[in-house]
């Protein structure tokens, strides 16, 4: 029987082909840490609260795919009296911040420590050794193998998040491969979030765009997945030239004896990989929360690493190592939601929504379609969160929309595109920043990594917006 797998979370594995970007002897100012980043906004979004004048638009509740929300009701925006933030507000604004990314948060926690518990088992050991069996000569499949798997459920459930999950488990694969720490991340991180900016029936995007704009739901999604294929092709490719250049010489480690497993390991990856299929389709068929998520992860690896034969304390004590290390991770989650906190608190994100209404009213049709794209990509450094940003704009551009004869559809793709884009930009993205942290992948080193293909992406994704509205998309 093989011994137990290295923890993929043991900082001595990961540290072997991390990629954070080293600090200069000489360097005056090295780099801040990602708290510093994320603090730096939390403060400059308080100070913003002090000079963006406070408004609000009237919200009516609303029936939409998550259920009843209070959506803006357009035309009806209003200066309110400021409410600037002070400064116990700040002192707070993390543990706001952390409870009100608390779903988010345990998910984290829940899922990093499940994976964790599943590889102390020896199960991934085992998962991974018939993979490359079965690969051969031809493991650079690998990557747009996973990257496809990813980005199709992404695509359908609008689950980027899933990224936190999907990097421990290959992170040892992909070392193995001889692959850097910016390919494994790359293919689990750009395939699920960008899956989700290009989706094809993305709850939390596309469903509560249509329903908004009083379109049939999911309508349009064979045009969507048309673009989708491209752009997740245009990724594919990117992160394999990536790693085709950084490649260095597979480890060959156990190379000189194949390993024994036992045929109660065995069972264990089978009913690990049917319980991982089950939480997956789970997803997919009942819509399940981030809660339901991290508890099912639980009960997989717990179910698994029986099987396998770990005994109960044995199982508790892979959980708190695991934990302690994804726990950065998952801080960094509620952290990043700090800024948004502030930023309601200061009821400056309506003024901001506003303002976009007045500047696109004198454009033409073309300009005024790409501004809102590049509006929403923007806006995302304030609110973040997907199903959040839909609401709140997606009210407003349809009356301007229809003023300006732009097709309800293709303004669902702006704002679907526009806030997918910059969620692996900037660090106000949770779910971005802690899988970078998981990875140990600086962010400096992922935004020189992203930028060429964020720009060709970019473009993309606004020639998309043109040929549709020359070619009057939708409504179906």
């Amino acid at each position: 029987m093989a011994g137990p797998a290295p923890a993929f979370f043991d900082r001595a594995l990961v540290g072997r082909f991390a990629m954070t970007t080293p600090r200069s002897r000489t360097a005056a100012w090295p780099m801040p840490d990602v708290y510093l980043i994320l603090l730096a906004f939390v403060l400059l979004m308080g100070l913003l609260t002090w000079l963006v004048p406070a408004g609000s638009y009237e919200r009516e509740m609303r029936e939409t795919l998550l259920g009843t929300r209070a959506v803006v009701l357009p035309g009806t925006y209003q200066l309110v009296e400021a409410s600037p933030v002070g400064f116990m507000q700040l002192v707070t604004a993390l543990p706001d911040g952390l409870s009100s990314a608390s779903e988010i948060v345990f998910m984290t926690l829940l899922v990093g420590g499940a994976v964790g518990v599943i590889a102390r088992a020896g199960i991934l050991e085992f998962g991974i050794h018939h993979l490359l069996r079965a690969l051969g000569t031809r493991a650079e499949l690998t990557i747009p193998i996973l990257m496809a798997m990813f980005a199709l459920l992404a695509a359908f459930i609008g689950t980027p998040e899933l990224a936190i999950a999907y990097l421990p488990i290959i992170l040892p694969l992909f070392r193995r491969l001889g692959y850097d720490a910016v390919t494994a991340t790359a293919t689990a991180l750009l395939a699920t979030s960008l899956g989700f900016t290009f989706g094809i029936t993305a709850p939390t995007t596309v469903g509560v765009g249509q329903s908004i704009a009083q379109l049939p739901l999911f309508s349009g999604a064979a045009v969507r997945a048309l673009v989708w294929l491209g752009a997740i092709a245009l990724c594919a490719a990117y992160v394999l030239r990536h790693a085709r250049r950084t490649r260095q010489a597979p480890s060959d480690e156990g190379s000189h004896a194949l390993p024994v497993f036992s045929a109660r390991l065995r069972w264990a990856a089978g009913v690990t990989a049917l319980l991982f299929v089950a939480v997956i389709a789970s997803i997919i068929v009942f819509g399940l929360k981030f809660n339901a998520i991290g508890g099912l992860f639980v009960l997989m690896a717990v179910t698994g690493a029986l099987v396998a034969g770990r005994s109960p304390n044995g199982i508790c004590e892979d959980f708190n190592a695991a934990f302690r290390d994804i726990l950065v991770g998952a801080l960094i989650c509620g952290f990043a939601r700090a800024i948004a906190v502030v930023m309601e608190q200061g009821q400056i994100a309506d003024t901001v929504v506003h303002h976009l209404e007045t500047l696109t009213g004198d454009m033409s049709s073309y300009a005024a379609l790409l501004s809102i794209f590049g509006f929403q990509a923007l806006f995302n450094l304030l609110v973040s969160s997907g199903s959040g940003q839909t609401i709140l704009t997606m009210p407003v551009l349809v009356p301007l929309g229809d003023l300006l004869d732009i097709s309800r559809q293709t303004l669902v793709l702006a704002t679907q595109f526009g806030d997918g884009l910059t969620n692996l930009v900037f660090p106000t993205s949770g779910y971005f920043v802690a899988t970078l942290a998981i990875g140990k992948v600086g962010y400096p080193a992922w935004l020189r990594f992203y930028a060429p293909l964020f720009a060709t992406l970019a473009l993309y994704a606004g020639a998309v917006l043109c040929l549709a509205h020359a070619l009057r998309f939708g409504p179906f």
